[in-house]
């Protein structure tokens, strides 16, 4: 749905216009372990830290064009950006995954590859939106993670997190009913449903995003949110870590990440003064802060 009269759309798909890309740099592929091939664009060449940049929901990763031309022009890192797969230019059916968890595959994939290609840099993980649940959802996988610090830029911590705003309008619905149906029954041990379309897209509300999939499934969904709760996840996390948000971001409350995240994960906090949801992938102020704390 697009917002009604009076109502702002929370994301703010605007901050995303205007991106030229015949100035993105052409993707390699990365072949996850399924043969599926996942783009992957590459900026930068010899700084030793090395940060892998996760996007969100209806986005591609396009969407740290800006962001990462300016950290290479900083000299603070090199930076790699996957396209997830069924998004952008990556393979795989859009909307969709063949199980949850894949993303998750995909993602140990795709480190091997910038490892293999990097060694003896530091790998920092960053991830916007709900590619910051994906980036919790590896933080939780096991010790270390084989990455040395962790971005989160306004992440998406679940659906009952106490920083996720309830907001109507938008260009997003979901289907509770279906959704709440599905989960009760893989609860039990089935797990039939789970292709099952559960978040529908209003593609005509999110301009310059290169949206490939107008709807996500139920399994695409639960792939792009905490594996467990965002407590244990980030328990897990115990390399550095910096969340950065905009006080204007619609989806999420920006003062509640400290208070929420503090008594879990030690890390730095950044609030970001009249920057919104998907702003903070375009504001310099945003790129400064990860530019500073990137060691």
């Amino acid at each position: 749905m697009t917002p009604g009269p009076g109502q702002a759309d929370p994301y703010d798909f605007e901050a995303l216009a205007g991106l030229d890309r015949t100035t993105l740099p052409a993707p390699r592929p990365v072949i996850a372990r399924d043969g599926t091939a996942l783009a992957v664009r590459h900026y930068g060449h010899d700084a030793r830290t090395a940060v892998v940049a996760l996007h969100g929901m209806f986005t591609d990763g396009s969407c740290f064009h800006r962001m990462a031309t300016d950290l290479v022009r900083r000299g603070r890192a090199t930076v790699h950006v996957p396209d997830l797969r069924g998004h952008g230019a990556s393979g795989g059916r859009p909307g969709d995954v063949d199980h949850v968890g894949q993303l998750d595959e995909d993602l140990v994939d795709v480190l091997a590859s910038v490892r293999a290609q990097r060694p003896g840099a530091s790998v920092v993980l960053l991830g916007h939106s709900s590619g910051g649940a994906l980036v919790l959802r590896h933080a939780g996988a096991g010790p270390g993670a084989g990455v040395e610090g962790y971005v989160l830029l306004a992440p998406f911590l679940g659906g009952d997190a106490p920083t996720t705003r309830r907001v109507p309008g938008g260009p997003v619905t979901v289907d509770l009913p279906r959704f709440a149906d599905i989960a009760r029954r893989s609860a039990g041990g089935d797990p039939s449903g789970q292709d099952q379309v559960v978040l529908r897209f209003d593609p005509s509300g999110l301009p310059g995003t290169g949206l490939a999939a107008q709807a996500y499934t139920y399994r695409m969904m639960l792939s792009l949110a905490p594996r467990t709760d965002f407590a244990t996840e980030l328990a897990a996390i115990a390399q550095p870590l910096l969340v950065v948000a905009g006080s204007l971001d619609g989806c999420f409350d920006a003062e509640r990440y400290e208070p929420t995240i503090a008594p879990h994960a030690k890390g730095t906090f950044r609030v970001l003064p009249g920057v919104t949801h998907l702003g903070v992938l375009s504001s310099p102020p945003a790129w400064a802060a990860i530019a500073d704390w990137i060691p």
